[in-house]
């Protein structure tokens, strides 16, 4: 049994001081630092805040790899690469390719699920195509698009955790009733959908919608589309929060829409984060990263280089939410959203996934289930 003291403990909507966390693999208690059990190894936090581990449920790759390379060892780069960014469990996203190349890619991280590496833990996949519109393509490959296809679901249902489709390309919403009896989330995403179809699949269990704003028709006053139900309905909402994937005056504006419970913070970063500027490659086609960019040769936006722990403190800083709040965008939200009820929060019974960072919102350290996987080197 271990504890985290001398610091400060995010919980819920607030933080306190002079309040410790005393966990194992799984969270023990919250109590005062005064009522520490004897014999207990206590971590100094030295005045940082102790918040619940980062959830990143929509994630290419980074550092040169790709959940698209198949088998588990890609995926262990990408987990200890997001673990140095406060993230504790995330979903590989896969890509529109063709369906031999999709299913090693579910293979490797179905592999993957059973590992406990010194990184973040993969939940399952992401689905992002191949059930997408072809007009609302982003960065996917057209040439592999398909129907919507129930019996892919049924066929990966160990893997799969959320699912991107286009609602408007599925007959009599055979697809989406899969999802339901599966348990997996539905998001809908690269889609022409219009406002009364997507409704129409909120109703139906759609509860998520992927990366508010792109891959589907600009809002318009009398034709609100997807964007428009996303911010009507009450459903989670994906956000790239880089500034360029969206004006970071729309920060604002989704959070007075959806406030702070519905926001999914992402990083849909792709094998080039964390490397800088070059030549990468997503989905088959080639990406060039310039700045804060990563674009297709024509200039259509290609994933992100955005790590979480950048997005947290850019819409932060744009919508003036404290951290003690800001952070349920990275932890509690996600986890909801994929019904892991036993992370995103620091209560007893909860895993003991969570991270240290200091006053600039830096990542110090990150524990996931009670061991430390990442230490910020000292600079001094």
């Amino acid at each position: 049994m271990k504890a985290i003291a001398g610091g400060k403990l995010v919980t819920g909507k607030t933080w306190v001081e002079g309040a410790a966390l005393l966990f194992g693999e799984r969270i023990e208690a919250v109590l005062s630092e005064q009522d520490l059990p004897g014999g207990v190894e206590t971590v100094d936090a030295e005045g940082a805040w102790a918040a619940p581990g980062f959830i990143d449920v929509h994630v290419h790759g980074a550092c040169g790899v790709d959940a698209m390379d198949g088998g588990p060892a890609p995926l262990e780069t990408i987990a200890r690469s997001l673990a140095a960014h406060g993230v504790t469990a995330f979903c590989p996203t896969t890509m529109t390719t063709d369906e031999a190349r999709i299913e090693a890619a579910l293979a490797g991280i179905r592999q993957a699920m059973n590992q406990e590496w010194e990184g973040a833990r993969v939940l399952g996949a992401h689905l992002e195509g191949p059930y997408l519109s072809a007009a609302r393509l982003g960065a996917q490959d057209g040439t592999f698009l398909r129907r919507p296809d129930p019996d892919f679901v049924r066929r990966h249902r160990d893997v799969l955790r959320l699912v991107t489709f286009a609602p408007e390309e599925d007959d009599g919403g055979r697809f989406l009733a899969a999802l339901a009896e599966e348990g997996i989330v539905a998001s809908l995403g690269h889609s022409s959908a219009t406002y009364e179809q997507a409704m129409e699949a909120f109703r139906r269990g759609a509860s998520s919608v992927t990366h508010l704003f792109n891959g589907m028709a600009p809002f318009h006053h009398r034709t609100p589309g997807l964007a428009g139900a996303a911010l009507d309905a009450d459903v989670f909402c994906e956000f790239i929060a880089d500034g360029v994937h969206s004006h970071r005056a729309v920060f604002r504006l989704v959070l007075k829409a959806k406030g702070s419970g519905r926001i999914v913070l992402i990083s849909d970063a792709m094998r080039g984060a964390g490397l800088g500027e070059g030549e990468w490659e997503l989905g088959g086609q080639s990406v060039s990263v310039h700045g804060a960019e990563a674009t297709l040769a024509d200039g259509t936006l290609a994933g992100s280089v955005l790590t979480l722990d950048q997005a947290l403190v850019n819409f932060a800083s744009e919508t003036g939410l404290p951290l003690w709040e800001a952070v349920r965008l990275v932890s509690e939200n996600p986890a909801r959203l994929l019904g892991e009820r036993a992370r995103g929060r620091l209560e007893p019974g909860c895993r003991a996934d969570f991270v240290l960072l200091d006053e600039a919102w830096q990542v110090k350290k990150t524990f996931v289930g009670g061991r430390e996987v990442f230490r910020r080197p000292c600079t001094s």
